[in-house]
């Protein structure tokens, strides 16, 4: 029996064709991207807080950070730390010995705005706000200042206690080595909300916010992380 194909089953054959070439790259990408994994637990340290005083001098933190992330979207973190500044100077204006030290603790919330990951991938843009709290201390020793008129003045201050309390908005980004390790970044924006009333003078360095002259600070920690997801 000879088969017959006429025009129209031609032209519904090449349309068939047409549409099965177009819908099928995204049916196999659905069986290509990962199932999100329900819960995660991660620890990480900041590299860039030991790193930090090749660029400023006398200062230097050691910080970590632990956290939850839920259906690789929503994430409550804590992060604290130590800091550490010493600074002496000598020059024909003034001279003086100052250190400071202090903690900070952080917590706050987190959402992956990044959703695209294939298998063995767990990579996320996270967009948080977080609350900050920390208790500096700093004194100065042997703070001579110059005067031709009345002669050098000698000044010290004894150990005093500085709290700030601040609000922050931050931005990261992880990035999944392996199974279990990653890399990541963020950048932060804090700006005090809260300090007691206290000694007039108050540290160079507040611990986790930075400067203690501004308001506002931007900040940066590099984190390598430890993750176990399930």
């Amino acid at each position: 029996m000879a088969l017959i194909i006429n025009n129209k089953q031609i032209r519904r054959l090449v349309l068939g064709i047409a549409l099965l070439l177009h819908y099928s790259p995204a049916i196999l990408a659905q069986d290509v991207l990962i199932k999100p994994i329900s819960n995660e637990l991660f620890v990480a340290f900041d590299g860039w807080g030991i790193a930090e005083q090749l660029v400023i001098p006398g200062k230097y933190s050691i910080i970590g950070k632990t956290g939850w992330i839920h259906k690789t979207s929503f994430a409550i973190t804590v992060d604290g730390g130590y800091m550490n500044f010493s600074q002496q100077v000598a020059d024909s204006v003034k001279s003086y010995d100052y250190r400071s030290s202090g903690y900070y603790v952080r917590g706050g919330f987190e959402r992956n705005i990044f959703r695209r990951n294939r298998p063995d991938e767990r990579n996320f843009i996270f967009l948080g706000m977080h609350v900050g709290y920390a208790n500096t201390t700093h004194q100065a020793d042997r703070i001579v200042i110059p005067d031709r008129f009345w002669g050098d003045r000698f000044y010290s201050f004894g150990s005093q206690a500085h709290q700030s309390v601040w609000l922050d908005f931050s931005i990261g980004l992880r990035t999944q080595l392996v199974r279990h390790i990653a890399l990541g970044w963020e950048v932060k924006l804090s700006r005090i909300i809260y300090t007691p009333h206290q000694s007039s003078i108050t540290p160079y360095y507040i611990a986790g916010f930075g400067k203690s002259n501004q308001d506002f600070s931007i900040g940066l920690n590099y984190y390598l992380y430890y993750t176990f997801g399930w």
